[in-house]
């Protein structure tokens, strides 16, 4: 299955999700790829860390290296298929070309996550057309809700089934928030996810946050999401008790 993550608005933590929800999942046991659907600003490789994939999709698209090349195991835990970091890449190939690898994106894993754009252009209408299902992740901000709810409109407008939404980085008053994303989106609310500061020292350190800092409460509201996808029980790791000094 290939799910799209998705939100019309740049900063709403749309890769974060991507990358940590792979990594959880495959931790789980789920055969699972991350893709990278960005094809002139792509950053799960970043939010990664090293060691950078020598293969990228543009390189499947431009340089004849076959899709099974560009899938990169990454030391932390996951299957990717990265978008270039060069600036050389950056428009060099059409959306339209992201078609051409649904059959072995769709192939490659049981489940497929694809980082969209943050924007709604065309790349983005590109990176909706391959799923099978969309999840759209927003913040609780009105501009939020209002790019998220476009990019929706866009994707039932082609058929493309709603999973449900993601609401990320709830400071306070989470039982009021998740009210008005439901009002604003009218689609299943998935999960909640806590602003944590974590999740950016983590990316200082060039690491996922759920490998980083695996106890923080985003790393635990991604796990308990991830078990749920996974139709697994979450078990909470226990903290190690402090020995008392005799």
């Amino acid at each position: 299955m290939i799910i799209t993550i998705a939100s019309g608005k740049g900063g709403v933590g749309k890769s974060n999700l991507v990358a940590n929800l792979g990594l959880c999942l495959s931790d789980f046991g789920v055969d699972t790829l991350i893709f990278d659907g960005n094809l002139s600003n792509g950053d799960l490789s970043c939010i990664l860390g090293p060691p950078f994939p020598e293969r990228t999709i543009q390189d499947v698209f431009s340089d004849n290296v076959s899709f099974s090349d560009a899938v990169f195991t990454h030391p932390a835990g996951v299957k990717m298929v990265a978008s270039s970091l060069s600036m050389d890449d950056i428009d060099a190939l059409s959306p339209r070309n992201l078609w051409r690898v649904r059959t072995q994106l769709s192939r490659a894993a049981d489940i497929v996550l694809v980082d969209a754009p943050g924007t709604l252009g065309s790349n983005t209408l590109e990176a909706l057309r391959i799923a099978d299902r969309v999840i759209l992740i927003t913040t609780p901000e009105i501009t939020s809700f209002s790019n998220t709810l476009k990019t929706k409109m866009v994707a039932e407008k082609n058929g493309i089934e709603i999973f449900g939404t993601v609401l990320n980085k709830v400071r306070k008053n989470e039982k009021g928030v998740r009210r008005i994303a439901k009002e604003w989106l009218e689609t299943p609310l998935l999960c909640s996810l806590p602003y944590d500061n974590n999740v950016i020292k983590s990316s200082e350190y060039g690491r996922a946050v759920l490998r980083h800092k695996p106890r923080s409460p985003y790393s635990v509201g991604i796990r308990k999401f991830g078990a749920k996808l996974a139709n697994v029980t979450y078990k909470a790791a226990r903290k190690k008790s402090k020995r008392k000094r005799s």
